[in-house]
């Protein structure tokens, strides 16, 4: 695989704290192109999956800023949506303006404080008396409304500023500002917390000091028991070692490049084998009613007009430098214009804003359908799970099968289903204003894919191509697993 330029410039300045074989900076490509093209913003990492896993982390807070540039574009100013009043049900008035839209507002739990209406507006009211509403630092966060199905929980939030909030950027194609909290929360059925997460809202500016969302947290997700797979993956990792007659001490020698290939096969014997190990993940049964605990210590917003740090050398000069020149201008990079948030990018308030909020599952508009099959390959779907908002498709893989694959899935007229903004994996797609009354899923092989099968000019307009043009004739020949499914 070949670098092209922009790929180059990231991985070398990843490279700035840490030297990173070419094996590794392939492996890395594949992450940028997944980025660069929408495909994936981010996935789940295994605890414990020996050096590999560490090495990345080792990268990863020097590549969070550079990973972030791969996908997103700036406008120069927010847009103020205006004709969104901070009043009444934030659902209704977002619900079409998020990636996952759909009627909420008819099904959502409104969250009311224990102040009467007489007072709910008044300045007087004492906060602490307010359930869904902290203040902390001038910053004002309030939760309005819920809703839950056994696959997520939305939420909807504002977050009023004393100050005006600073210019931020926003999503290239949906003019959304690019707003993160930093999170930890937790569901009173499980027994352990979520740990600390970034979660990405969907939302609007109303006015300069006022900023309404909508957060999906993953449900289906946090109902998975790990503990099994994860020692699982364990002795995996370890029997791949021991077959390769290698070591965690060999994989830590950084002496010489050439060294590194061990670690790319390694990596691509785990990856081969990862998928087979899905069988000892646990599903908990989620309780019809249950409290979400939710403590929110920032909220980080990109810049409009982000500070770069100058090297003096133009992108052309930095991409025909050796590793060696390039490293030597790169160690010249201030510490403190890397991580995130950092004040070079980002403006961010920090706090502790707590919640707990009541939850009620509702799913009498889920549809599952339980498949549990797999191909000579070894390559198949568990289940599809379908609610008001979302397809979530679960592959299925045996022993000795090639997990390393992409999926790809098709409305009823032969166009890409589009991904879920909020949702980090690429099994979960937007439905709302698709006809899906027949779904093709493809599972694809995943560098395949990237360099030869995606494409905007073949994802939409399909109904209208001759058989030869449509993608579905491309992906029908090339698909390491193919299902149709009916709705």
């Amino acid at each position: 695989m070949n670098l092209n330029e922009n790929e180059r410039i990231y991985a070398k300045q990843i490279q700035k704290e840490v030297e990173i074989p070419a094996v590794v900076v392939d492996k890395l490509q594949e992450s940028y192109r997944k980025i660069e093209n929408h495909e994936v913003i981010q996935e789940k990492v295994v605890k414990g999956a020996s050096y590999w896993i560490r090495f990345g982390t080792k990268v990863a807070g020097g590549m969070a800023a550079v990973l972030a540039a791969g996908f997103i574009v700036c406008v120069a100013n927010p847009v103020m949506a205006k004709e969104l009043p901070v009043v009444g049900g934030l659902f209704a008035q977002l619900q079409d303006k998020v990636s996952f839209f759909g009627n909420f507002a008819d099904k959502a739990t409104p969250l009311v404080d224990p102040v009467s209406e007489e007072s709910a507006d008044a300045t007087d009211v004492n906060v602490s008396e307010r359930l869904y509403t902290v203040k902390e630092n001038g910053l004002e966060i309030s939760f309005s409304e819920v809703y839950a199905n056994d696959q997520a929980v939305y939420l909807t939030m504002t977050a009023k500023n004393d100050e005006p909030f600073p210019d931020t950027m926003m999503m290239q194609e949906t003019d959304k500002p690019i707003i993160s909290l930093t999170s930890d929360y937790s569901y009173s059925f499980l027994e352990e917390a979520n740990g600390m997460n970034i979660v990405y809202p969907e939302g609007v500016f109303t006015d300069e000091n006022t900023y309404a969302c909508i957060i999906r947290l993953d449900l289906a997700e946090a109902a998975q028991d790990y503990s099994e797979y994860e020692k699982q993956y364990e002795i995996m990792c370890q029997n791949v070692m021991d077959e390769m007659g290698i070591t965690d001490e060999d994989m830590d020698e950084e002496e010489k490049e050439e060294e590194y290939a061990v670690l790319g096969q390694y990596i691509d014997e785990v990856s081969a084998r990862a998928g087979a190990l899905d069988v000892y993940k646990k599903t908990i049964n989620i309780p019809e009613k249950f409290s979400l605990h939710l403590d929110i210590s920032q909220l980080v917003g990109t810049k409009a007009e982000p500070q770069t740090w100058d090297s003096g050398y133009t992108e052309e000069e930095l991409v025909a430098m050796s590793e060696e020149e390039f490293n030597e201008v790169m160690n010249k990079q201030p510490a403190d214009t890397f991580g995130y948030p950092n004040k070079y990018e980002n403006y961010w308030y920090d706090g502790n804003w707590s919640f707990d909020i009541p939850v009620t599952i509702d799913n009498t508009q889920t549809i599952t359908q339980e498949i549990n099959e797999t191909n000579e390959a070894g390559i198949g779907l568990k289940s599809v799970i379908k609610t008001p908002y979302e397809l979530t498709v679960n592959e299925l893989y045996t022993e000795g099968s090639d997990s390393d694959c992409f999926m790809v899935a098709l409305d009823a007229n032969g166009n890409k289903l589009p991904y879920n903004d909020s949702n980090s994996n690429c099994n979960n797609f937007a439905i709302q204003d698709r006809d899906i009354s027949t779904v093709d899923i493809y599972i694809l092989d995943y560098v395949q894919y990237m360099d030869e099968l995606k494409g905007e000019e073949k994802y939409n307009n399909n109904e209208n191509k001759p058989v030869e043009e449509k993608w579905s004739t491309l992906l029908d020949a090339n698909a390491k697993y193919h299902k149709t499914l009916h709705f």
